[in-house]
């Protein structure tokens, strides 16, 4: 289990520290409310990036409009089924954590929709871009509330153009898209895109869903210095 107290590779444990009171007291002075109605800019009118602790690697995250910075709390490379893929775990000041691998999300907790747990081998961004094959691939999740465990979806992944309304990205970024075909309950069926912006051999920008009614953007903000 990954603590903020491990050292890192240069033998240093402040930041991690600090990460971790920054997010308490945010907390303890906003209270802990674990639902969607906490993801808010910390100060209206603001952008996120004049609002976080320096010295920190930040993304901006944006649902239905609503923006807050997340905190890069730990990254990893670890190696699954032969391939090495980058664990990212980004906390908000409301004790939200979304762990992302890959730049997809893997876990998400503290929001109205959770997904506590997931088994799947998404394709290798490196091999699609050489490939340009379209992949078929099964993810299957742990959702709360609800209940769904082993909630089975069907997935195709392909290069794509960028979206509508994508931002401007730095020069050679490659665009993916997810196909994803999702049963939901009562019988229904819920058949959605998921978007990638991949540069330099990681995710910088996408935009995924934990469920219909929760989408989020994602942007690479990079460290604060």
């Amino acid at each position: 289990m990954y603590s903020f107290f491990q050292r890192d590779a240069g033998g240093k444990t402040h930041r991690r520290l600090i990460l971790f009171c920054w997010v308490y007291l945010l907390s303890a002075c906003q209270g802990v409310n674990p639902t969607l109605d906490t993801i808010t800019t910390l100060l209206p009118g603001k952008h996120p990036a004049l609002l976080v602790s320096r010295g920190f690697e930040y993304i901006l995250l944006e649902i239905d409009g609503r923006k807050t910075a997340m905190a890069l709390g730990s990254r990893e490379q670890v190696l699954e089924d032969g391939r090495l893929r980058v664990h990212e775990r980004w906390y908000s000041g409301h004790r939200e954590m979304i762990h992302l691998v890959d730049g997809r999300i893997h876990t998400a907790l503290g929001l109205t929709v959770e997904w506590r747990g997931q088994r799947s081998s998404p394709p290798v961004w490196q091999e699609l871009a050489r490939s340009h094959a379209t992949v078929d691939w099964d993810r299957v999740l742990d959702i709360m509330p609800g209940y769904r465990y082993g909630h089975l979806e069907h997935i195709q992944t392909h290069q794509s153009s960028a979206p509508r309304g994508a931002p401007e990205l730095p020069a050679g970024t490659l665009w993916f898209s997810d196909v994803v075909s999702s049963a939901q309950p009562v019988g229904e069926h819920w058949l959605f895109r998921q978007h990638f912006a991949w540069h330099l051999d990681k995710v910088i920008y996408s935009e995924q869903c934990l469920s219909p009614q929760v989408c989020f953007k994602f942007t690479h903000l990079g460290l604060v210095p």
